[in-house]
């Protein structure tokens, strides 16, 4: 008898494997796919981690490969609105009818075992076994947190990439750059490749150590000149990113993407060469389905604009002071007006620096608090911060991300920034959109991944 009659109550009972707390290494997850096969071990796949951006490239890679007609599996993490989202083929998330199937295969060898998963490991573990019943060509992973004992590294790649180290989850990864940098380089894997974005020089000697003791081949991507992949910025604007790509046997002029906003370079140049890598590997590589995918893609939650009868809305994702920088300094520079910014931020994050890096271009702030999991910090605290650090800058206290939406939407006409957490967003974009949601007021916190 199915131990799931439906997915509420497969949703109901995975978000109470918080109660387990997060496993932290790989040898808790290899107990549960051992009773499953070890699925891992035949999974052609790449794998893709970083302090930002590692979500952009994982998305724009698979959009690629499905470009060229390979049937690619995705795995993502935090999602927007369903869990369904998380695990993808070829952009198409899992039904809920076969995620119960499986979810109620997976549970009934942990029965019989000793084993108790983690909500990520049970997910990863998931994602596997759907990826190979369907027989997928190749397999796109994003890491959850950091890469050395995060689930995701029992398995092999072929590439690897990590895109950006800054501080963050600092409790977890360690507190330097260092540190952190040691941590993401553990998806190295000797004879195959490790693509990396620019990043501070101490960590990346950190890299460069690793994969010369593994022998694993390092490119390292960047807009300096000495870069072994080089991407040059020509245009960054409201319509498209334009920049030329220098790869390692390509030379892509005039390249135009949609994902919009100064690191998108970055994150469009990791994905490229990873795809060059694959192309010598023997997949296809073709330049005007390259030139097509880049410019119509769509990463929802990313410099997301939608133009509503008297505004201009912007959704942005932005968790951290390093990410809401990026943000303040693209808006800047493509909007005379400043923003009515609508903020929501999780309680693990640095929001003095978040709402310091932001000031610049608003005129008025809402404070709001997401609902996942009583994650955010309290709104008080926010509009506290603001005088804390000097600003003289208006604040609204609106504890309903929604109600503050609607209110924005109603009383002023000036552009709306709704940003701070994935969170945020993804409660602004279901009364704009009218998204269709999960039943649960639940996404992906820290301590379940």
């Amino acid at each position: 008898m199915a131990r799931f009659k439906n997915y509420a109550e497969f949703l109901n009972w995975l978000y109470n494997l918080k109660r387990f707390g997060m496993s932290y290494g790989v040898d808790n997850i290899r107990k549960l796919l051992k009773l499953l096969g070890d699925p891992h071990e035949k999974i052609n796949c790449v794998l893709i981690t970083g302090s930002g951006g590692k979500g952009s490239v994982t998305y724009l890679l698979s959009k690629l490969l499905e470009a060229h007609g390979y049937k690619t599996g995705r795995f993502m993490k935090p999602h927007l609105h369903r869990y369904t989202e998380r695990i993808a083929i070829n952009s198409k998330e899992i039904s809920k009818e076969r995620l119960l199937e499986l979810a109620n295969l997976l549970y009934d060898k942990i029965q019989n075992s000793d084993y108790h998963p983690t909500f990520f490991e049970f997910t990863t573990a998931l994602s596997m076994l759907y990826f190979i019943e369907e027989n997928v060509d190749i397999c796109v992973y994003e890491v959850g947190i950091g890469g050395r004992y995060d689930a995701t590294n029992v398995l092999n790649p072929c590439i690897s990439a990590i895109t950006t180290v800054y501080l963050e989850h600092t409790n977890i990864l360690g507190d330097t750059y260092e540190e952190i940098a040691w941590n993401k380089v553990g998806i190295a894997r000797k004879d195959a490749y490790l693509v990396l974005g620019k990043i501070i020089e101490n960590a990346t000697k950190v890299v460069e150590k690793e994969c010369s003791s593994i022998g694993c081949e390092l490119i390292k991507v960047s807009d300096e000149k000495n870069a072994d992949v080089r991407f040059e910025k020509l245009k960054s604007d409201l319509i498209s990113n334009v920049f030329n790509y220098y790869g390692l046997n390509s030379e892509l002029k005039e390249l135009e993407s949609s994902l919009l906003g100064y690191h998108q370079f970055n994150n469009c140049s990791i994905a490229l060469c990873m795809f060059e890598l694959l192309h010598m590997l023997g997949y296809d590589f073709k330049e005007s389905l390259i030139r097509e995918t880049l410019k119509r893609i769509h990463f929802p939650g990313r410099l997301e604009i939608i133009n509503d009868k008297n505004n201009t809305i912007i959704l942005d994702c932005a968790k951290d002071p390093f990410a809401i920088q990026s943000l303040s300094d693209f808006l800047k520079d493509n909007f005379k007006e400043k923003f009515v910014v609508i903020m929501s931020i999780s309680s693990d994050k640095d929001y003095k620096s978040m709402i310091k890096n932001i000031s610049e271009i608003t005129e008025k702030f809402i404070f709001c608090e997401h609902k996942v999991m009583s994650r955010a910090i309290n709104n008080e605290l926010l509009k506290k911060a603001v005088d804390d650090l000097g600003l003289k800058i208006p604040s609204i206290l609106i504890k309903d991300v929604k109600e503050a939406v609607k209110f924005a939407l109603t009383n002023y006409n000036d552009p709306i920034l709704i940003t701070g957490s994935v969170f945020t967003v993804a409660e602004a974009r279901e009364i704009l959109l009218n998204e269709e949601v999960d039943d649960l007021s639940v996404s992906d916190p820290i301590n379940i991944r």
